[in-house]
């Protein structure tokens, strides 16, 4: 199952600068390696994707705390949901990794963290 196109599109619009900040590190890891290969594509990705995650916690942390006082059933379902989208995250980049090489190990979880984060800000920003 993979993410609608139009769905991607939405997120693109909701979020464009935190998209072109982190491919802007990205592309500044790549161009400081020298050389592009799957060590620099591994270690560039995997940079970003920690930093991503940073984001992601933090905002995962303030939108669960404003749920638990306005509505502590909808803060246990964006718990629930926080952790099955982390098993679709593993089992979609390990899917991707095996099938289509072993970049995507890298890129795959940075890419969905930074999507991720923009749906979680969208929730904070829109309704949480």
């Amino acid at each position: 199952m993979s993410i609608p196109r139009n769905y991607l599109a939405l997120l693109l619009i909701l979020s464009p600068a935190a998209q072109a900040d982190y491919d802007q590190q990205y592309q500044a890891c790549l161009d400081a390696s020298g050389m592009i290969n799957n060590a620099s594509v591994a270690g560039c990705a995997e940079g970003v994707s920690e930093t991503v995650k940073k984001e992601m916690n933090r905002i995962y942390q303030q939108l669960f705390l404003k749920l638990q006082e306005s509505a502590p059933q909808d803060a246990e379902q964006l718990e629930t949901t926080q952790k099955a989208w982390l098993i679709y995250r593993n089992g979609q980049c390990e899917l991707q990794g095996k099938h289509v090489g072993s970049p995507m190990y890298y890129t795959c979880p940075m890419e969905l963290n930074i999507q991720r984060v923009d749906e979680l800000k969208f929730l904070l920003e829109n309704g949480g």
